[in-house]
């Protein structure tokens, strides 16, 4: 009866320490797996850091070249640019600025997690701060440029004002010229017969013998022709027994006369000449 007893002590000793064993395994196994999410956590951690350190640096360089091409505007190098190419630079490093300061945000969480973690990258806390300084810097250099833009845009608009108002006045100067060399370069004509100006009060005829024919002072102009004379070049005539009473240079027209004897036209071979004496040009037939 004894070595029954002892026997089952000893089955209940070992299973009892079976059931401990697995209990202490168990917790070994949960602690390892526990370590490894930790050390998961913290690769993921450091992972996001350096991600967001390298695109904050990527933001940075993309910035610095636009900034040189801004920087280039206005330098005498080439023509300048246009302001809406300017305003598109400008708003681009707005938005990588931007995108750099959710970047810095998302720093300072993932740094602050690794704190708690127990876990410190050298330098990662002064890097942070540099960051935040230069984007500070970067952000009072964009609102700086875009008050330059702002003045600039001003100026382009006053220029424009005034190159409209100085347009309005060269056309002005261009008609009031315009109107002035046609008033300089009126002229006046007319062809009848002697009867006929006279009776106008256009010629009269002076003398008894040989009376002479001239123009009449005071004539009214209303019965003449106006014509431009850089354009009149020849005066049709049609008649014989011509006179060309007003004063001219006589080799500065010819009269073209037929085999019939008749003036067929009156043709001026320098205008210039042919009206310095008289803007008036009376043709007498009879």
């Amino acid at each position: 009866m004894r070595k029954f007893v002892c026997l089952g002590l000893a089955a209940m000793t070992m299973a009892a320490t079976a059931c401990v064993s697995r209990k202490v395994a168990e917790r070994a196994e949960e602690q390892r797996d526990s370590l490894e999410r930790v050390v998961v956590d913290k690769d993921s951690l450091l992972e996001a850091v350096f991600a967001d350190i390298n695109s904050i640096s990527e933001n940075l360089e993309a910035i610095k070249t636009r900034e040189k091409v801004l920087t280039l505007d206005g330098t005498g190098e080439g023509a300048p640019r246009p302001v809406d190419q300017i305003q598109r630079d400008i708003a681009t490093i707005d938005r990588l600025l931007q995108e750099n300061k959710a970047r810095v945000v998302s720093l300072q969480r993932t740094a602050a997690q690794l704190r708690k973690a127990n876990l410190r990258i050298e330098g990662l806390e002064k890097t942070i701060a540099d960051l935040q300084t230069r984007l500070g810097e970067k952000g009072e250099e964009i609102v700086a440029l875009k008050e330059q833009l702002d003045r600039r845009e001003a100026e382009v608009a006053e220029l424009q004002e005034r190159v409209e108002v100085q347009n309005e006045r060269i056309e002005e100067l261009a008609s009031e010229t315009s109107e002035l060399q046609g008033r300089m370069n009126t002229v006046y004509y007319i062809v009848g017969s002697e009867r006929e100006l006279r009776n106008a009060q256009i010629i009269d005829k002076q003398g008894f013998i040989g009376r002479t024919v001239t123009l009449a002072k005071g004539g009214n102009l209303d019965c003449f022709t106006r014509a431009d004379a850089r354009l009149l070049e020849e005066l049709p005539i049609g008649h014989k027994r011509v006179q060309v009473v007003t004063s001219h240079p006589e080799d500065s027209y010819r009269l073209v006369t037929g085999a019939d004897k008749v003036v067929a036209s009156l043709v001026i071979l320098d205008p210039e000449r042919f009206w310095e004496s008289s803007r008036i040009l009376v043709v007498a037939y009879r």
